[in-house]
């Protein structure tokens, strides 16, 4: 079957998506629909746009130059490679938190054990699988346990929305007419849409992908097309599955007038409304994003930190056992058991992930200002990308990412004057621009 054939050939998207389309993504879209049913759709689209060409450029540095995004953040500045990396070994721990925190509670609501402690040990148990398979377990072998759990996740969510009975006409309206509703609730709809930005557009997630591609073993211009192919499938999948889960929640949460304050109330909500077949169903979708969340945060911002690490002196070193095998490296390893073991004391605590991954979210958009800016500066050096340098739309594209994460970021922060954060967003892309024409 020519489906079957396809997906034998891409790779790097689908662990990708798994890396991306976690726990957090999950949580947002859901508080989303929820808080606000229809209303926000359109912002996946709007996001996953910049998501693609973030990514398609950052791969595109890679094929045309042979170096990883590290050496072209090393080539920007010192101060660029040691931003990303604190942030990356920050973000990386609370990213693992509430991925095991969510996977634990999950598999207790679907398969509860007899004991007040059956959260922790499905937790510990998700953390010690997903540590062997990042410390000892093969790219291959990630990439197939990610298809096959994709697979999972998309045939739960589309039947969680189906069985949901959304409005057709106000899910056209969600996605064609962009509005953000007047802020109700826990979550302000500025705080879902930051988050929504973040992950989507702004996560340091966006630098795995240049990574996997190399994992994958495609390393020149020849991969180009194969490359962009599979990065639109994996875009399309984040779109599709994000859209699902917000239609989802948003006709089965949203008339309830119930506030989500964590993953048990996701799962009570579904199994009150459907049954034990929405229980059941949702809980997997739930289960495999969060755990995928965690073994990609091993894996993915294990590459990207170890890479890093390289460049954080003057005179950067580059062993070739690393190259050839990246879990060799010190650096990784050392993250790897870091993220594995640092977040379990969470397991001790009452907190709701919802809170968190919403605030950890949120947090990506701060990277943006710092993150697309080198970027440009690196795929518009001819002297680097050839005729490969970034066309007009591209920059465009990327300047428009820039503005509305330095717009969203303020209005956040509490700054209420529109002319005000209009000025200071429109001044970054400027300077930005002019940055970028220098030699």
């Amino acid at each position: 079957m020519w489906l079957f054939k396809v997906v034998r050939r891409l790779g790097p998207s689908f662990v990708y998506i798994l890396t991306a389309l976690g726990a957090g993504d999950l949580v947002t879209n859901a508080a989303a629909g929820a808080g606000y049913g229809y209303a926000l759709i359109w912002t996946l689209a709007f996001t996953l746009l910049f998501r693609f060409v973030w990514v398609s450029v950052s791969a595109k540095y890679v094929l045309v130059t042979g170096k990883s995004l590290a050496q072209g953040y090393a080539k920007v500045g010192r101060w660029v490679v040691w931003i990303i990396l604190i942030s990356g070994i920050i973000i990386g721990h609370f990213s693992a938190m509430y991925s095991l925190l969510m996977s634990g509670t999950v598999a207790n609501e679907l398969l509860p054990l007899p004991t007040e402690w059956g959260t922790q040990i499905w937790a510990l148990a998700f953390v010690l699988i997903a540590f062997v398979m990042a410390y000892w377990g093969g790219y291959g072998v990630v990439e197939k346990f990610c298809k096959v759990l994709i697979a999972v996740m998309g045939v739960s969510l589309i039947v969680a929305a189906i069985i949901s009975r959304p409005d057709p006409t106000e899910i056209l309206r969600g996605m064609l007419i962009p509005s953000i509703p007047q802020s109700d609730g826990l979550y302000s709809s500025m705080l879902i849409l930051m988050a929504l930005v973040g992950t989507m557009a702004g996560s340091l997630t966006n630098l795995t992908y240049a990574y996997y591609i190399d994992e994958k073993g495609w390393k020149n211009t020849s991969h180009l097309k194969e490359q962009r192919f599979d990065l639109i499938f994996g875009v399309v999948c984040l779109f599709l599955m994000g859209a699902l889960l917000q239609i989802a929640s948003a006709a089965t949460a949203r008339p309830l007038g119930i506030e989500l304050e964590g993953a048990r109330d996701l799962l009570q909500i579904f199994a009150e409304v459907q049954g034990t077949i929405g229980l059941i169903i949702f809980g997997l979708g739930l289960w495999g994003a969060a755990f995928s969340t965690l073994l990609g945060t091993l894996i993915g911002y294990g590459f990207v930190v170890a890479d890093l690490s390289n460049f954080v002196s003057k005179k950067a070193v580059i062993e070739d056992t690393y190259k050839k095998d990246k879990r060799k490296h010190p650096v990784y390893r050392a993250c790897v058991i870091f993220w594995s073991i640092s977040p379990l004391y969470i397991l001790l605590t009452g907190v709701s992930p919802i809170w968190l991954v919403l605030i950890v979210n949120a947090m990506f958009v701060v990277l943006v200002p710092v993150l697309t800016p080198a970027l440009l500066k690196l795929t518009n050096d001819k002297s680097l990308m050839g005729k490969y340098k970034n066309n007009w739309a591209t920059n465009m594209t990327l300047l428009l990412m820039l503005f509305v994460a330095i717009f969203v970021m303020l209005i956040e922060m509490g700054v209420d004057d529109y002319r005000v954060v209009s000025g200071f967003a429109t001044t970054g892309v400027i300077l930005t621009a002019a940055w970028i024409r220098n030699p």
